[in-house]
């Protein structure tokens, strides 16, 4: 089966804008498989107390939305607005994707990385509470997860560690990335920028139907 490795993170405001694309993707192909990878954006020296970054993501926000067409919710700013803002951190959400995986089919984990992006980035849940968790595996009938290791995960739990060094190894810097693999496990090539249902899906099976394709393509 051809396979489409779909690096990301989950405090990824693009990822975001990706969405529509990918949810189209995956319910008019349901023969290529997505593994989600997250990558790691918000590590290191970049994790810090949401409302630091109110003026840079109110900036930024607007160009998003221009090229993907996806609002980011009011709500989501009232949260860096609050006098005690929730830690940006990419840990906490990249565990819960990984844990999810070893317990349900890769549809149900791309359904689940979606929707931790909407409910962060238009409904502003806190990615680090174990309430946001157990709400959304009850809405998307997924089974609960061990919040308990979730909301204190960093960087160095083995999991995260993993699927970061995963990223790296597949050579992806910037998010979203989606690498191509055909039924024989080639690489193909790696898709970045587009955000238009159609010709995200359209590039994927370009790819698929090349025999010689650039390792990235932009």
């Amino acid at each position: 089966m051809p396979k489409v490795s779909y690096v990301y993170d989950p405090l990824c405001g693009w990822c975001y804008g990706f969405v529509p694309a990918l949810r189209h993707f995956v319910d008019t192909h349901p023969d290529i498989e997505i593994d989600v990878v997250p990558a790691g954006l918000i590590r290191g020296d970049r994790v810090g107390p949401y409302g630091d970054m109110l003026d840079y993501i109110s900036k930024a926000a607007p160009k998003m939305t221009a090229v993907t067409g996806q609002p980011v919710g009011e709500a989501f700013f009232d949260m860096m607005r609050q006098d005690k803002t929730p830690m940006s951190i990419s840990a906490p959400p990249s565990l819960a994707v990984m844990n999810m995986k070893a317990l349900t089919s890769p549809k149900n984990v791309v359904r689940f990385a979606e929707a931790l992006l909407v409910e962060h980035f238009m409904h502003g849940r806190d990615l680090n509470a174990a309430k946001t968790y157990d709400d959304l595996c009850d809405t998307l009938d997924l089974p609960r997860l061990n919040t308990a290791e979730i909301v204190i995960a960093t960087e160095d739990h083995p999991t995260v560690a993993k699927t970061y060094q995963h990223a790296l190894d597949l050579g992806v810097t910037s998010y979203p990335t989606s690498i191509v693999w055909d039924d024989a496990g080639q690489n193909r090539g790696a898709i970045t920028s587009i955000y238009d249902p159609d010709a995200f899906a359209s590039r994927v099976r370009q790819l698929l139907g090349t025999q010689q394709v650039p390792h990235t393509i932009s």
